[in-house]
């Protein structure tokens, strides 16, 4: 039987390539679900808002029990973006990290894990992410941009 444990990452961040089209959200929502092993119910959906202001996409994926969503304001530079996922299903921060940094070149995030478990919720971790110079030097190797 499965035993749930109640986990919620709330991430705020700036990305380098935001994304800009609801296939490209949802496929990346996709591989978000299998990469930290839970399970879509309904979606994902994104749409793309035109407000103003406002400009950016947004997304949602239903999972058993659990959700995560991304709504990224790509006029700024850099792109800002705000993420949250609760599982009942184990994950760390950093597979989530490296998931964003992966599709779309994180720059900088601030996050909070957070155990919702009890009657009184618990912040297991919080952290300050920014690219390192080493880091951005074995990406350009990577991706052979020299």
């Amino acid at each position: 039987m499965f035993v749930p444990n109640h986990l919620h990452l709330l991430v705020k961040g700036y990305i380098k390539t935001p994304p800009k089209t609801e296939k490209t959200l949802n496929i990346w929502f996709t591989q978000l679900v299998q990469n930290v092993g839970m399970k879509v119910v309904a979606g994902p959906t994104s749409v793309y808002v035109k407000e103003p202001g406002n400009e950016g996409i947004t997304g949602t994926v239903t999972l058993a029990t659990s959700h995560a969503s991304i709504h990224v304001w790509d006029n700024e530079n850099p792109a800002m973006f705000q993420f949250d996922i609760y599982s009942c299903s184990n994950f760390t921060p950093r597979q989530v990290l490296d998931h964003i940094d992966d599709w779309f070149g994180l720059n900088e995030a601030h996050w909070q894990f957070i155990d919702r478990n009890g009657s009184e919720f618990l912040v297991l971790d919080s952290g300050h992410y920014k690219k390192s110079l080493n880091s951005k030097i074995i990406d350009m190797f990577k991706k052979k941009k020299f």
